[in-house]
């Protein structure tokens, strides 16, 4: 009997025993550590994304963090380009969580987040690492076309006419490029293909000397309007920098020196002709000595817009486009015409 009770009671503690273990495993397994998503979504086993050995964020899993690195990676190279070499200043890595009972559960990123995140602190000061990428870009760029001037002894001197038209040719440039989180450190060109060549236009300029009743010997004609020249010299250079281009008219996307002066006093409600040649006689003549901002300087087969202090604004050719130039440094004065006063 004693012996049974015995038995009995050793029974009892053994159950007892595999109870006590069956219910620790179920309050643990109740009671695991987890990380969360902002919208509350639990992570049990999350990875780690690290630069060196600073912890950056949390995701979900290991294929996750392996995007976002990738991800960033591609962000920092240029379209296009032909990579040589990438290199980061810290071990990029990834790995499972360990995460502790009785801590605050950490947060974990979204693989957009985690993306951004990066991105936007490494275009801090103080970024989480830098990646530095050696690569090579190609890009087709213009061939300027040249213009080109022949002697013509069928035209008056001061007189021109296109002979041929020109054309921009095209050809492919390679840079040999460093940028350090996407932003370009050093560019230089190291190679250059030409694909299309450019096309001179040549035109002829006048050498015929005008009869001698058609040299201007005087100072005659008239002011064409009234107004301030300063306003017109002033309004002028404004578009200093904007390109040359033979036979253009615009003063921001290209214009030639007749061109230029003739769409600048169109602003003022001046009409002048489109040529050299003729927009030397409008006005009325005066001498160098007198001349005054807003005056017109000829020379033969060129024209510009005096702004004063010995100095004019002309659309120059097609390497300098529209400059501000020396008046005399140019060649020899053929006349002076003022348009307003």
């Amino acid at each position: 009997m004693i012996t049974s009770l015995k038995n009995y009671k050793k029974v009892l503690i053994g159950a007892a025993v595999v109870i006590l273990a069956i219910a620790s495993v179920v309050v643990l397994n109740f009671t695991k550590p987890y990380a969360v998503y902002a919208d509350g979504t639990k992570v049990e086993d999350p990875y780690v994304v690290k630069a060196g050995d600073e912890e950056l964020f949390l995701v979900e899993d290991s294929e996750t963090a392996e995007r976002v690195i990738e991800t960033v990676l591609k962000e920092y190279t240029p379209d296009g380009a032909q990579v040589n070499s990438v290199t980061v200043d810290k071990k990029l890595s990834t790995d499972d969580k360990n995460l502790k009972r009785g801590e605050e559960s950490p947060m974990v990123l979204t693989e957009e987040e985690a993306v951004d995140y990066i991105l936007e602190q490494n275009n801090t000061d103080e970024p989480l690492f830098s990646v530095t990428i050696n690569a090579e870009i190609g890009s087709v760029q213009s061939v300027e076309s040249e213009t080109t001037y022949e002697d013509s002894e069928d035209l008056y001197k001061g007189q021109s006419k296109v002979k041929s038209e020109g054309s921009d040719g095209d050809q492919i440039v390679t840079n040999q490029v460093t940028s350090v989180n996407g932003a370009v450190l050093t560019s230089q060109v190291v190679d250059t293909a030409l694909i299309n060549e450019s096309v001179d236009t040549v035109v002829y300029k006048g050498i015929k000397e005008r009869p001698k009743d058609t040299v201007r010997t005087d100072y005659g004609g008239k002011v064409m309007g009234s107004g301030n020249g300063v306003t017109v010299a002033n309004f002028a250079l404004q578009f200093v920098g904007n390109p040359y281009k033979y036979g253009g008219t615009s003063l921001t996307n290209g214009a030639d020196c007749s061109g230029f002066v003739q769409s600048v006093y169109a602003k003022f409600g001046i009409s002048l002709p489109r040529t050299v040649g003729p927009q030397s006689h409008c006005g009325k003549g005066v001498s160098y000595s007198e001349a005054q901002p807003g005056d017109l300087i000829c020379y033969s087969g060129h024209i510009g817009i005096y702004i004063g202090g010995g100095n004019i604004v002309h659309a120059a050719n097609s390497r300098k486009g529209i400059i501000v130039s020396t008046a005399k440094s140019y060649g020899a004065i053929t006349a002076v015409r003022r348009i307003i006063e």
